[in-house]
């Protein structure tokens, strides 16, 4: 045992104890040239690290208990006899723990099954109850998660807040596959998230047109756009084994159609907001205004003042030649 991982008083404590088996703390006091409270702080450190035993039958030197100075090996075997035993009560406790989470999880898993063969859906508006939803979406996941994103990329820090929870999900063992928009592998920031997500674990895939935005967890429970509200950022929790069948389906023909993430650097912003390459998508397809607002959840009046800017970025005076502008500059890949 080296010097450093002791204090210097209580290592001449221990050289001195060490030349001397009847030494009491008022010979240490005077042979080392220091106070009764040093000597006792310095006594009581190097018990803590077994280089002093007080002796098991009690016995006294001046009225204090007996202290004899051991081998340093033997302190050392000590303490890593103490750390296994540590580390073994610790690991029993963690195997006791798993046989807990097994068991409630043989109760109530079957309880979540059940309750998914009947068709339900619950309909959430609020931002805060669907990130709500989210969160116990990751936490509920078992075996795997299937999405599809289309619609605006997102604000960097709701992507991160994203990326978050499903790196928790992926750690755990959870499967998971999702696809995503062209326009996000355009974006540095979305590109970026993209990526991270893959070097996480996750499939990821890009698609050129994505039907609708849902998430479905264990193939038992799906969150899916509440297209008959009149609220567009309105989603739904379905349950129910034909419902989520059918949406499986849908997602694997969506999945055979898209192309796995380049493993590029993130493409060039094109100056273009988030929103405005949307607005750019939604005109390709030939919706009318009211279409577009209702999609992007703002008024038709924001929606032309948007497209106005958007006309006057591109350089041009009208829609069409707005698609062609941004046909050619690759904006609707």
């Amino acid at each position: 045992m080296s010097a450093a991982t002791i204090g210097p008083q209580a290592l001449r404590l221990f050289e001195y104890a060490s030349s001397r088996s009847d030494w009491t703390v008022r010979s240490a006091c005077e042979q080392l040239d220091t106070t009764v409270g040093e000597i006792e702080r310095a006594r009581s450190e190097l018990i803590g690290l077994g280089l002093l035993i007080e002796s098991p039958d009690g016995g006294a030197q001046g009225g204090e208990p007996a202290t004899k100075a051991t081998a340093p090996e033997a302190a050392l075997l000590r303490l890593l006899t103490a750390e296994e035993e540590a580390a073994s009560r610790l690991t029993e406790q963690i195997r006791r723990t798993r046989e807990q989470i097994d068991a409630m999880r043989e109760v109530f898993l079957p309880l979540h099954t059940a309750r998914s063969n009947g068709l339900s859906g619950e309909v959430v508006t609020s931002p805060e109850k669907i990130a709500r939803v989210l969160s116990d979406t990751a936490d509920i996941a078992t075996s795997e998660i299937l999405s599809m994103h289309p619609g605006p990329v997102m604000a960097p820090e709701m992507l991160a807040e994203g990326l978050r929870r499903d790196v928790q999900v992926l750690n755990r063992g959870v499967a998971m596959r999702s696809i995503h928009l062209r326009p996000m592998t355009r974006i540095i920031h979305s590109m970026t998230h993209l990526q991270e997500l893959q070097n996480a674990g996750a499939q990821v895939r890009i698609a050129t047109i994505v039907p609708f935005r849902f998430i479905l967890v264990d193939r038992v429970q799906a969150l899916v756009p509440a297209l008959h509200t009149n609220s567009s950022k309105a989603m739904m929790v379905l349950r129910g084994e034909a419902v989520t069948a059918l949406l499986v389906k849908v997602f694997e023909m969506c999945w055979a159609s898209a192309a796995p993430l380049e493993a590029a650097e993130p493409g060039q912003d094109s100056g273009l907001s988030s929103q405005q390459l949307w607005v750019l998508r939604l005109m390709s397809t030939g919706r009318k205004d009211e279409a577009i607002a209702r999609e992007l959840g703002v008024s038709v009046r924001t929606l032309r003042r948007v497209m106005a800017d958007l006309m006057a970025r591109l350089g041009v005076e009208s829609r069409f030649q707005a698609g062609i502008t941004a046909a050619r500059l690759g904006l609707l890949d």
